[in-house]
């Protein structure tokens, strides 16, 4: 986006080369903030479960949180490090706060209180994840809210250490970054306890359980769009059959986009599965790279490799690259994967990946706030819908794929249809005054 400047450029900077240096990884993590960790780091033995460490401590003089799960929790600083998509400018931006503006006069006005907003993040130091939590930092300033950002680790264990410990340090809200609510059953009894919603963002795919709100793209679409491109892709070869392998991943917004691919692949005979695995989600970026690295070795006739997750295509994608130096598809396999993140689209620029199914996902993120102020300010419910509609836009997201044909320039996010930030900020202003 024309918005995004040099910051992020930075940012991402900083973080690829902290992860080449080690695995050969450029760009697993942009956009998080200065005490956070790498890909690697972020993947090393998780908290505690602090059902387990006893972490129902309260709060002593000056807010600061005694028990011991926050000390294990990893936080990160408070505020918004730049990461994820932010007003365009331009005219886009004034027909976004147009609409918003409109929105925000049909609701009812209410009064927004002070809050301070929790967000468990899924894995610090991964593009997506942080994109996430950056985004939730920011469209929660526009109302005025603070927020505390908490190292989930990828590991259930340390999700439930995060939410005991932004309980106890009394937030008025919970955001899970990708994170399903089976995951943090404890954490939502005793938030609901205390009347505190809990909601996720970015996991189209996730079932809404026992959240407050549940938003994220339509993951089965988003799945759909990529398998048709790569179909057509492979078609062309006159070999048969064009084996394939496929990297899932152990989440349900991973699972609903390879189910795509599987049920497309089950009614025809042409390409066939090679090797499916499971990525570590722990261990993602060494697992990713030993793995892909084998399956080369094994069986080098392989032409495409389908990564259910953004930060394991970056991986394998490079990965395969390096096998393959100087060489494009079909003399090195096509890499497929998902999300248009910086690093993923510097990869796709440089041929380490070949196409991404690219969503606006970090909408997710406003629909959630907005449904969080909706019921700190009216005390009603907030939409249950994974991608709810909203006045004059309808759907925020925008799905389309992305390969060197149409990359964005250098710096940029992909664009979507609608400037999500600046409708939403505008929504506010009419609503609620922020």
């Amino acid at each position: 986006m024309r918005s995004l400047g040099q910051q992020r450029l930075r940012l991402l900077g900083l973080a690829v080369l902290a992860l080449a240096a080690i695995l050969l990884v450029a760009g697993c993590g942009g956009g998080s903030s200065s005490s956070s960790s790498t890909a690697t780091e972020a993947t090393e033995e998780p908290a505690e479960n602090s059902e387990e460490t006893g972490a129902e401590g309260g709060e002593e003089e000056g807010g600061e949180t005694s028990n011991a799960a926050l000390e294990g929790a990893n936080y990160l600083s408070e505020g918004e490090s730049g990461g994820g998509i932010r007003p365009q400018g331009g005219a886009e931006q004034k027909k976004a706060e147009e609409a918003g503006t409109k929105a925000g006069e049909e609701a009812k006005p209410a009064k927004l209180p002070e809050a301070h907003i929790g967000i468990i993040n899924f894995l610090n130091g991964i593009e997506s994840s942080d994109r996430l939590a950056d985004s939730t930092t920011f469209a929660a300033a526009q109302l005025g809210w603070t927020t505390t950002v908490c190292d989930g680790k990828g590991t259930p264990s340390a999700f439930v250490a995060c939410g005991n410990s932004l309980l106890a340090e009394g937030v008025n809200a919970i955001v899970a970054v990708a994170i399903e609510s089976g995951q943090i059953t404890p954490v939502i009894e005793k938030a609901k306890a205390k009347g505190i919603p809990v909601i996720q963002v970015g996991g189209g795919g996730v079932p809404l359980g026992t959240f407050n709100g549940n938003y994220g793209p339509n993951e089965a679409k988003a799945g759909e769009i990529l398998t048709e491109a790569l179909f057509e892709k492979l078609d062309g070869l006159e070999e048969e059959p064009v084996e394939i392998n496929i990297h899932n991943f152990p989440a349900k917004w991973g699972s609903v986009r390879t189910e795509q691919l599987e049920k497309a692949l089950e009614g025809q005979s042409k390409i066939k599965v090679n090797q499916e695995v499971v990525t570590d989600a722990a261990n993602l970026v060494p697992y990713t790279r030993s793995t892909v690295t084998t399956q080369i070795t094994q069986n080098p006739n392989v032409k495409a490799y389908w990564f259910t997750f953004d930060t394991t295509g970056q991986v394998g994608g490079q990965t395969i690259q390096s096998k393959y130096p100087g060489k494009e598809f079909p003399e090195k396999p096509l890499v497929v994967t998902f999300h248009g993140d910086l690093a993923t689209l510097q990869l796709i620029e440089s041929g380490a990946i070949d196409m991404e199914s690219d969503v606006n996902y970090d909408a997710a993120v406003w629909e959630g706030i907005d449904g969080i102020a909706q019921e700190l300010a009216r005390e009603e419910p907030m939409s249950t819908e994974n991608q709810p509609k909203y006045p004059v836009i309808g759907d925020p997201f925008t799905y389309q794929i992305v390969d060197k044909e149409n990359l964005p320039e250098a710096g940029q996010l992909v664009m979507p249809k609608w400037d999500v930030p600046s409708y939403f900020i505008a929504k506010w202003k009419a609503e609620y005054g922020a």
